[in-house]
């Protein structure tokens, strides 16, 4: 019998130290549409409407603004602004690390 607990102890303690968190730390998309002076995104045409994108990275959201018709470079900016690739951003945008890891969540909000 105690050899069982030791296994079941172990295997426990594998599998819950092997376990990510994956929640969200901030939700802010009410507050993003907002700021970008769009609605919910609910499979409208997109045309040529600028429309904001969702991404998660490393537990948070950032957005990224699009535009079918229009030639923009816009940074993806977390919830509180910060441009992940500016100078104050926590990444090198060089070297691609948040595009590469990134989960795309899809858009999230259109001009109204």
């Amino acid at each position: 019998m105690g050899n069982f607990k030791a296994i079941f102890f172990t295997i426990l303690a594998v599998i819950l130290g092997c376990t990510k968190n994956n929640e969200i730390v901030n939700d802010c998309i009410d507050v993003k549409l907002e700021e970008f002076n769009m609605v919910k995104y609910e499979e409208q045409e997109i045309g040529c409407e600028f429309f904001l994108e969702l991404y998660i990275f490393r537990n948070k959201q950032y957005f990224q603004l699009g535009s079918h018709c229009a030639d923009i470079v816009f940074n993806p900016t977390d919830c509180d602004g910060n441009n992940i690739c500016g100078n104050k951003g926590r990444l090198n945008c060089s070297s691609r690390r948040y595009y590469k890891k990134r989960v795309r969540i899809g858009i999230v909000g259109i001009s109204e």
